[in-house]
Formats: C-alpha cells, structure tokens, sequence
C-alpha cells in the first residue's frame, strides 16, 4: 500500500509540473528556472566602461553591451537610470538611428548583438545604477548594471559679494553689477526669486540695461555671456513696505547653479532721536516735547505756550495741596495720541518698537492704536494712564506720524524734575 501511495503522489508532481511548464510556454509571463536565460556582458573597449566609474554631470559615458539568447529569441533591451528609463534623448546606440527604450530587437538582433551604447549622465552630483534588461520572448530576463557617480563644479560668482543690501523707496530701481564664471558646463539661465518664490512680474527684472525687461524667468542668457557673464541687473522694487529676499540664480547647462542673495528694505528710512519730557512743574515750566527735535518746550500743562511740540505731560495733581505726579501724558496742538500693544486692535504679537525700520510702517500702525479712555481734570484732552517703562504710543499730528517707547521713567519727590525719556521714530 505505501508503494501505490507513492506512485500516485509522484503523478500528481508531475502533472502539476506539466501544468506550469504549459503557462509558461503560451507566453503568460510565469518563468520557467530551467529555461536558460540570454547572457549579456560589458565588453572593455578604448573610452568604454565595464566598471563603476565617476563622469562630470551631464557628460557622456559608453558602455558596450554583448547580449546571446538562450533557449528563446530576445525580444527587447530596457535601459533604466535608478529604476526609471532613461529618456530617449540621453541615449545614443551605435548602427541604430531609431529606436524605442525598451529597443526592439529584431531579425538577427533577436539571437545576438553588440551595442555600443552611450548616454548622458544624470545632471545632479550624486551616484545611479544604470541597468540594461534585456528579456526573451517568454519573459526571462538578464540585467548587467554599472553605477555611475558624478561630479562637477558650479559656476563661480565674484561680484556682488555676500551681504549686499539696500535700504530704497517703493517702486526704486537698484542694481548690481554680477561676474560670473562657468564652472563643469556653459552657462545657460539666469532665475530670480523673491523671498524663495520665484519672480512672476517680468517687467521689474532687467538684464544688462533698464530699456527691455526680461522675457522670462529663468532667464535663457545671451550667447556671449555663457562662459563669463558681466552684466548690471536692474531690478524695480515692490510697491509695498517691507524686507525682501532677491536671490538671483545662475545655471548651467548640466542643472548645476550658484546664486546670491541680496537683502532689499523698501521703504521711506525712519529717522530716530531721544527725547526728554519733563513735569512742567519744574523749574522752566518745560512740559511739552517737540518730537521732531527731542528737545523740552517751554510748555504748562494749564497753559501750552509751544506750538512746535505734539506731547505734553499733564504735571502734578495739584499745585497747592498735592504735588504728586500724575506721571500722564496728553496730544497738544492739534496732535492726537494712541496707545501701540502688541497683539491688541490688530498689532502683531511679533510686534517689537526696535524692527520698525520705514515711515509708512509707522503710519500703517495708526488704525491699530487704542485710543485714550480717560480725561484731563479740566475735561479738555483725552489723557493716557500712568506712563511706565515699556509703553509704546504713536502721535499724529496733520499727515505726520511718530512712535514712542518709554525707555525711561524717573520720578522724584522734593523737587518735580520727574521725566520720562522716549525713543522716537518718525
């Protein structure tokens, strides 16, 4: 009995042995291992690679390939470049002037042949496989592989140095002078982005002369600047306040680039002074602050007698019975005077006195503001609370406008020479 139980399990080996050599004879894609496979080969040559080798971005390497077939006739030769096929562009094959990727292997070409194949390396620094498949007529294949590794060198730019910047009006023109070098390959395009995005409106970008602007970005360079370029570029600056990053990139043929970076603030510059205000208690009743000059006026909180100054302080509680300083402030002359607080009426949180750098920063500030909530004792002016170190204010007065932060607040007892020191950004 066992030898029959055998025999029986031996037929049923078999004819599933037979079931799947019949899958794969009818073309199905299932692999028979006893099938022999093509053979292929690199073959060394003169300026031919059979090894892993190092090339320059984008320049050529040949490999020759010698490929036999096995059991079946060959049917195709893929060419991939890190598990992608290589672009039909990129690819040269020596006897054939057209050809597909996979190349079709026909006639005697499905028995054997000798390519010599050449190719353009990949256009980043950095190490592919390249991998030549080569399958039968039932779907067996055979792959040799070579890894290529590429170097090259970036253009070289020596003008403008790092750093460069510039403090310009809206809608102002600045420009630089850039030399540029070709490093591995010619120089082909120039892109410009602004604060890492690249530039859309062509027509604040001009190369070599303010009369055309660019047509393009990137930007296809002239034929006689691809090895050494020399050129002023012109570029008009946003109609909007701020700090903008320009870079301006510099590409070669391979993809390889160099760029530099230039820091624009645009912008009306605010100009800056400290200024004192005194209790206009003291001595020279000098109570106001003219903060155009930081300089004290010869002001009275009951009685201003200054037209030049936009604040002053409302003195001490009273003149008789209580010398105490009220230690407020209040707008005079026609000046009006808000209170500036980071993450209050719309201020940023990252709101900070010192980064205010131009003049319509300062006037965009106003809509912001808060507003005075108390009254002076005589129930004329709107006055501040106590002023302390910290406090950021901004003036108006007609279509002027000014920032204060206290920096200081010293207060004395005996003498009423109490005073406050503001910095002021105008």
């Amino acid at each position: 009995m066992k030898t029959i139980h055998f025999f029986k399990s031996f037929l049923t080996v078999a004819f599933f042995a037979l079931f799947i050599t019949s899958c794969t004879d009818d073309g199905s894609g299932t692999t028979d291992p006893t099938v022999i496979k093509p053979k292929a080969d690199f073959i060394a040559g003169t300026g031919i690679l059979v090894s892993d080798a190092t090339v320059n971005v984008a320049s050529d390497f040949t490999v020759n390939l010698v490929a036999n077939k096995g059991d079946n006739p060959m049917a195709t030769l893929t060419i991939e470049d890190a598990g992608a096929k290589v672009s039909l562009d990129r690819i040269a094959i020596a006897g054939l002037t057209s050809f597909g990727n996979p190349v079709s292997l026909n006639n005697d070409l499905q028995s054997a042949f000798d390519f010599k194949i050449t190719i353009k390396a990949h256009t980043d620094i950095s190490t592919k496989s390249y991998k030549f498949t080569i399958a039968d007529t039932k779907g067996n294949t055979t792959s040799k592989t070579i890894s290529i590794t590429t170097l090259g060198t970036p253009p070289a730019i020596t003008e403008p140095a790092p750093g460069l910047k510039f403090d310009i009006a809206p809608n102002a023109l600045f420009t630089s002078v850039f030399k540029v070098t070709k490093g591995t390959a010619a120089l082909k395009s120039m892109e410009v982005l602004i604060n890492d995005v690249k530039a859309t409106d062509l027509t604040k970008i001009f190369y070599g002369q303010v009369l055309t602007p660019i047509d393009a970005n990137p930007y296809t360079l002239p034929a006689g600047d691809k090895d050494i370029l020399n050129k002023e570029i012109y570029f008009r600056a946003p109609a909007a306040t701020g700090t903008y990053k320009y870079t301006v990139k510099f590409i070669d043929e391979t993809g390889l680039f160099s760029s530099r970076d230039i820091t624009v603030n645009v912008g009306t510059q605010v100009s800056m002074l400290a200024g004192v205000l005194l209790n206009p208690a003291g001595t020279g009743n000098t109570g106001g602050l003219d903060l155009d000059t930081g300089a004290s006026t010869g002001t009275v909180a009951s009685n201003p007698t200054s037209a030049s100054a936009e604040i002053r302080d409302e003195g001490i509680v009273d003149n008789q019975n209580d010398p105490t300083w009220k230690q407020q402030i209040s707008g005079m002359n026609g000046s009006v005077i808000k209170y500036i607080t980071k993450g209050v009426n719309g201020v940023a949180e990252t709101y900070k006195f010192e980064n205010i750098k131009f003049q319509e920063e300062i006037s965009g500030l106003w809509s912001n503001g808060v507003a005075f909530n108390k009254r002076s004792t005589d129930n004329l002016r709107d006055i501040s609370a106590k002023v302390v170190v910290g406090d950021n204010f901004i003036v108006k007065k007609d279509d002027k406008y000014y920032l204060l932060s206290v920096k200081e607040v010293k207060v004395t007892t005996t003498d009423n020479k109490d005073q406050y020191t503001f910095d002021v950004k105008f």
